[in-house]
């Protein structure tokens, strides 16, 4: 069933009349006047319509940061390299400046063991933990952000000092920043010339096509029978998938599973931006148009459909979605297919070629990555090399069976991305 809504939001409309500000990041930005190397003012920047109706961003930012170079700084500034940073879950627009990005780059600048680069580092959405950098209403429609377009936001209207050369361009990311960065470089070939990730959920079924995510399945429905069974008086048996599912932050497995199916498989598929916008004395009017349908392409199916999670104010933009499997752990096909079609190896296949042929790679993983994420990691290392792509392996390990995070290595991890970029940027 489709809903027809006409939604009056001048805040939108301010904005992609107006054009975009920015909001600080919390550290103190350096005078526009001064030549201070560092972190730079935050670049929260509005994409419209884009982001237009991302969850819990009503004013369509985008969060970064970034350090600048001196060099970058100086009358006349003197060309740099971009490296491109995508945080991981739940990482913020500072995650790499408070693994102490800062520090180590002025250190290793005046070393001479890299050269001078800025650095946009990229936060990943706070909502769930993040939505994968997909590409959907409610998660965003990252794709049209990250590509030629971010480029040239940076280089035309914040930082002349950018060289305008793919081959001075790189690209990283960590966690679910590891799958964004790929995800855009397999579908913009050609515009950065280096890409380092780790650790990350770069192949959703697996080695062996039957692990992955899919092992992760049972775990996020045991993160919510526990959960539910806390609650005062509940019976376990009483638990409907449909509106029980819940999106506690104590619940990391089962905010990710909510964030990728928010992005890979909402409920809502037909959402089409249609302003008007009329100035009257300076007084503003915008009306949207929204076709807003109930249904997946094709027709109704409720069979993994939770729509207890995300309320909106606004009736009608609930966004419901559709996990990849059903109340008893199983796959359910139809919606995981849905997932398989994001999976990287597919959207190599899709974009068709070799997408990543210009491209230096580089790639870290451990043994003991949570989330399986070591085993998708060596897979996609392995589909790499079936496609012939040359990838520079970087392991690290831990002295423990429990599964660690990037980000208790993330200090050395970097050290290592951003020597790789440098030798690739050359002189």
């Amino acid at each position: 069933m489709r809903k027809l809504f006409i939604l009056t939001i001048l805040a939108i409309a301010l904005v992609a009349i107006l054009g975009c500000d920015d909001r600080g990041t919390g550290i103190e930005p350096n005078d526009p006047g001064q030549t201070i190397s560092g972190i730079g003012p935050g670049l929260d920047h509005a994409w419209h319509p884009q982001l237009g109706f991302q969850l819990r961003n009503p004013e369509e930012r985008f969060f970064a940061s970034v350090f600048i170079p001196e060099e970058a700084l100086s009358d006349p500034p003197r060309p740099v390299p971009l490296l491109v940073l995508l945080a991981p879950e739940y990482g913020d627009r500072l995650h790499f400046f408070r693994a102490g990005l800062e520090d180590m780059v002025k250190e290793m600048t005046a070393s001479g063991e890299i050269q001078p680069m800025l650095i946009y580092c990229m936060a990943g959405n706070r909502t769930f933990g993040g939505f994968f950098y997909g590409n959907s209403a409610p998660a965003g429609f990252y794709d049209d952000i990250l590509c030629d377009s971010l480029i040239d936001f940076l280089q035309n209207e914040r930082f002349s000092a950018i060289i305008d050369n793919p081959s001075k361009r790189g690209i990283g990311g960590i966690g679910q920043g590891a799958y964004g960065a790929f995800r855009t470089a397999l579908r913009n070939p050609g515009l950065f010339s280096s890409i380092s990730v780790a650790d990350g959920p770069l192949d959703f079924d697996g080695s062996d096509g039957n692990s992955g995510l899919l092992d992760m399945f049972q775990t996020c429905l045991d993160e919510q029978h526990a959960y539910y069974a806390a609650k005062p008086d509940a019976n376990t048996s009483d638990f409907d998938f449909r509106t029980d599912f819940d999106s506690s932050l104590t619940m990391p497995v089962s905010q990710m599973f909510i964030g990728g199916a928010l992005a890979f498989s909402p409920n809502d598929t037909v959402v089409f931006f249609n302003p008007y916008v009329s100035v009257d004395d300076l007084a503003i009017d915008s009306s949207w148009q929204i076709a807003h349908d109930d249904t997946l392409t094709g027709g109704g199916d409720s069979t993994t459909l939770v729509t207890g999670v995300v309320n909106n104010a606004t009736p009608g933009l609930d966004f419901d979605f559709h996990m990849p499997f059903d109340a008893d752990g199983n796959v359910y096909q139809p919606i995981w297919d849905m997932w398989m079609r994001n999976n990287l190896e597919n959207i190599h296949t899709a974009v068709g070629g070799t997408p990543l042929a210009d491209m230096n790679i580089w790639v870290a993983s451990n043994p003991n990555a949570k989330w399986n994420y070591h085993d998708q990691t060596q897979s996609w290392i392995t589909f790499l090399g079936t496609q012939g792509y040359a990838v520079e392996e970087y392991d690290y390990s831990s002295f423990t069976d429990d599964p660690i995070t990037e980000d208790e290595y993330l200090y050395d991890i970097l050290r290592e991305m951003l020597i790789f970029h440098s030798e690739n940027f050359g002189n």
